[in-house]
Formats: structure tokens, C-alpha cells, sequence
């Protein structure tokens, strides 16, 4: 995406705010070079570029495929320690008041085509927030235009079962002939591609449910199979083409690879020993194209090493002298490679882990999606196919229908390396594999924390509800090792 765009949005969006409060000076507010309202597509373009453009590291940090051994993994990357939620916050309200204003412009105006893309974002924003908080305001949520300043909080259980709905509505709004989508830089415009990825990602949610599938509210199996078997209803993504994802490019700076130039990550971040020792145990290729050798030839497993995220900062700097940094690209390449929101690969491990616990009968075996996850995420990092075949032979590998559960589980951690955001966390949170080092390094007393603190900010303009929703789930301890609805 151009820089120009971005400035474009943010004069407008400025313009707006200062005729609504100073209109006498009217005449100065307005420039004959930019547009002199928003339109769907302008905040579109916005829209996707505030959500695909994503700095990896912190959760790479929190999922144990890197550690940052200058201060400390938990004290610093997670926003968990001390309640400081540096990491995360109530930001998405913010976005999903652009989502709000590009609905009604589209209503409006008869623009009909961005009319899916409003339930998807609305359905992927509310659930990034309600994975990491719990109970998060929804229903009463963007009415403050009405008055409603202070929303009351609804429950998870609640609102998976509307954000279900809202992709169900979205995946039945999209259609390529209500025209082409302006200002799509994902998916170029095409109204069924993200028809694909919204199918995918409702099945990411059934799989994030995964510990009530017995609910009858929900009915996480019968949805599950509905999708699964039924591609004309429900186009899923067919392969890595159709990857959700941005492309990033080296002429506009603000879509540089978002941890070009990071220096810290190339002095003071290394390769985590766990993930390492998955790879390695595997023989996996994949390690060559994310890490570097700590000497000797690249490509020989023997030449990488990781650092234990749970020894103190000091041990873990000592260490890190004979241990992998993360591959020079990923600081020094400008394009390197695409940020996968989500990706084929994640979306055929769904679809394995749901035969395997034996949600549906319809869509192929297990072992055939595993292994289609696999070949996915290895073509993704320009591993030899014959490699990557030779690789799904392996002792650890070769599908097992006796530890399958286990087997997608991993295969999943590895394919998400410095991509999806905070997924591979929150899948390892569900599934607890794999398990994640902890130490004086990680911070709260050697635990792993499962959910962030409300903002202060919350606390502090809506007391009275954040209080009720904390004393409802978390008998009035804002905790960030209570176990919220999601994952009792």
C-alpha cells in the first residue's frame, strides 16, 4: 500500500473532526487535492492495512519461537507482568469504529460488496479481544454516537455464538457480481476470495470452542461439518494462493517488512531452544530458513542451537554466545516474504484436528489434510519438494492416528513462525502443547499467563461495568493466570 493513501485517510478523517467543531472557519478546512469525505474503499484500504500490517515479534516472544534476553520475555513482551497490557489494549474498538463508518457509507450509497467485509471484520476484531480478556462489551458496544458511553459487558459464550452468526451472514453477502471490491489490498478486489477466508477463519473459532463441543448453544460440531461438507455454499481457501496475507514491497516505507531495521531483534533475540530442538528432532528444513548456524555450514542440524527462555536475562545473554539468531531476512530484507493473517496451511490443520476428534464425517481423512498442512508451510519457505515429501515419512511425523491430536498440535506451532499474530500462543494456551520453557526469565513465578488485565483505561471511564464482569468470571480478581470461559 502507497504512504499517499494512508495521509489521504488521515487528512480526511482530521479534516471531518475540525468542521464539526470550528464550521466558521470552514473555508480553510477544505483541500481541492483530497477527497472531501471518506468512502468505503479509502477506509477499506485503512481497515486492512491497521489489521495485516503486524509486528510478529512480541508474540513470537510469548509462543517461545524466539526469546529477548535484553530485559526479560515476560516482563517486556507480553504487556502480562505488573498489569501494564503494553501489548494489547481495547485498540480494536478504534478500528472497529472505521468498520462502523464503512458499513454505513456502503449502506448508503448502494456499495453493497463491502457489506460481507463488515461481518468478517467485525467478527475477527471483537474475537482478538475476547480470546486475550474474556467478557468484553459487544451488544452495547459503538453506540456512543447515541449516548451510550459506558457499555455493559457481554459473555463469551454469548458472543461467539453472534460473531458464528455474523460470519455465517458474511460468507452469504459476498459475491464477485455485486462488483469489484475498491480499495482491497489483500485479495485485489475479489469478493470471493475473501468468501474462502472467512469460511476459514469461522473455522478457526469452531476449533478455538474446542473444549465445548458438547455446548448445544453452539452446536461447534454440526457448523463445523456444514462448512466442511458443502464447498459451493462454503468455498474454502484451495492453497497457499489463497492465503490472507500482505505483500510487502521495497518503494513505499510504510510497507517494509514490519521488523526491517529492527536492531534488537539481531543483537539481543535468539532461536528459543524448545522450538529448536521440535525442528531438529524432526529433521525439519524449515530451520534452515529461519535461523542461522551458530558457526560452521548452513544446513547441518548440529550447527543450530537455541537459548532456554527460562533462565535468568543474564544466564540467557551468556548462552546466546553459542546459540541461533533468527535468520538475517527477517531484519535486513525490505520485502522478505508475506504476513499471513491466515493462511492454507492453518486451514487444513483444522480441518485434520476436526476429523481426528471426530467432529465430521464429510471432507477426507485426517491424514490427508495433515499432511496438506505440511507441503503447505513448506512450500511457503521454498522447501524442496522432495524434501518436504521424504519429510512426512519421518519417525515423528508420519501420521499416527493414536497421537494425531499431538502431531497437528506441533505442526501447526512450526508453520505459524513469525506469522497469525498471537494464534500460535492461543493455540498452544488450548491444546498446551508444545510446552513452553518458564523460569526467572519468563517472569510470574513460572507460570505461563493465560489471559491480559483490562486496559486502565476501561477501568478507569467504565468502573462499574469492567468490575462486574471481573467479579462474574474471576470472582473480582483481574488475574492474568485465570482461566476465562474459552478454556475451562
Amino acid at each position: 500500500m502507497k504512504r499517499r493513501t494512508v495521509l489521504q485517510l488521515s487528512a480526511v478523517l482530521l479534516g471531518l473532526s475540525l468542521l464539526s467543531s470550528c464550521k466558521k472557519y470552514s473555508d480553510f478546512q477544505t483541500n481541492p487535492n483530497l477527497p472531501a469525505s471518506a468512502t468505503p474503499a479509502l477506509l477499506l484500504t485503512n481497515i486492512c492495512y491497521s489489521i495485516f500490517y503486524y509486528d510478529n515479534t512480541q508474540a513470537a516472544f510469548a509462543s517461545r519461537h524466539l526469546t529477548y534476553y535484553e530485559r526479560g520475555n515476560s516482563a517486556i513482551d507480553y504487556g502480562w507482568n505488573q498489569g501494564t497490557n503494553d501489548n494489547y489494549s481495547f485498540d480494536n474498538y478504534n478500528l472497529l469504529r472505521q468498520v462502523t463508518q464503512m458499513d454505513e457509507i456502503a449502506t448508503e450509497t448502494g456499495q453493497t460488496q463491502y457489506l460481507g467485509l463488515t461481518k468478517f471484520f467485525r467478527a475477527l476484531l471483537y474475537s482478538q479481544m475476547t480470546e486475550v480478556y474474556g467478557d468484553i462489551p459487544y451488544s452495547a458496544s459503538m453506540q456512543a454516537t447515541s449516548g451510550n458511553y459506558k457499555p455493559t459487558y457481554d459473555s463469551q459464550e454469548s458472543i461467539y455464538k453472534a460473531l458464528l452468526q455474523e460470519l455465517e451472514e458474511a460468507n452469504n453477502l459476498l459475491d464477485d457480481g455485486k462488483g469489484r471490491i475498491n480499495g482491497d489490498i489483500v485479495y485485489d478486489g475479489r469478493a470471493s476470495q475473501w468468501k474462502k477466508l472467512v469460511n476459514a477463519f469461522r473455522l478457526r473459532l469452531l476449533i478455538h470452542l474446542s473444549k465445548k463441543e458438547s455446548n448445544t448453544n453452539l452446536d461447534i460440531k454440526s457448523q463445523f461439518q456444514a462448512i466442511v461438507s458443502d464447498p459451493d455454499k462454503y468455498p474454502l481457501l484451495g492453497s497457499n494462493d489463497d492465503n490472507a496475507q500482505l505483500v510487502f514491497n521495497s518503494t513505499a516505507p510504510d510497507n517494509y517488512y514490519p521488523t526491517y531495521g529492527y536492531l534488537s531483534l539481531s543483537t539481543a533475540v535468539s532461536m528459543e531452544k524448545g522450538f529448536v530442538k521440535i525442528l531438529k528432532d524432526r529433521s525439519d528444513p524449515r530451520l534452515f530458513a529461519i535461523a542461522a548456524p551458530v558457526s560452521g555450514a548452513e544446513g547441518v542440524f548440529s550447527n543450530y542451537e537455541g537459548v532456554d527462555a527460562g533462565m535468568t536475562v543474564a544466564n540467557q545473554q551468556t548462552a546466546s554466545a553459542d546459540a541461533s539468531r533468527i535468520k538475517a531476512r527477517y531484519y535486513s530484507d525490505k520485502t522478505n516474504e508475506p504476513w499471513v493473517l491466515l493462511g492454507y496451511a492453518e486451514q487444513e490443520f483444522l480441518i485434520a484436528e476436526a476429523i481426528a476428534r471426530n467432529w465430521i464425517t464429510a471432507g477426507g481423512s485426517a491424514q490427508s489434510h495433515y499432511e496438506n498442512g505440511i507441503s503447505a508451510s513448506m512450500s511457503f519457505y521454498a522447501v524442496d519438494a522432495a524434501a518436504a515429501s521424504s519429510y512426512l515419512t519421518g519417525a515423528l511425523v508420519a501420521y499416527n492416528a493414536g497421537s494425531a491430536l499431538n502431531q497437528i498440535a506441533i505442526q501447526k506451532y512450526i508453520a505459524m513462525f513469525m506469522n497469525s499474530g498471537w494464534e500460535p500462543f492461543l493455540e498452544q494456551r488450548r491444546t498446551g502443547i508444545p510446552t513452553l520453557a518458564v523460569g526467572p526469565g519468563t517472569v510470574n513465578n513460572g507460570l505461563v499467563p493465560k489471559r491480559w488485565m483490562y486496559p486502565q483505561t476501561e477501568k478507569d471511564n467504565n468502573a462499574d461495568n469492567v468490575a462486574s464482569a471481573i467479579q462474574s468470571q474471576f470472582s473480582g480478581d483481574d488475574n492474568v493466570n485465570s482461566s476465562m470461559w474459552l478454556i475451562q
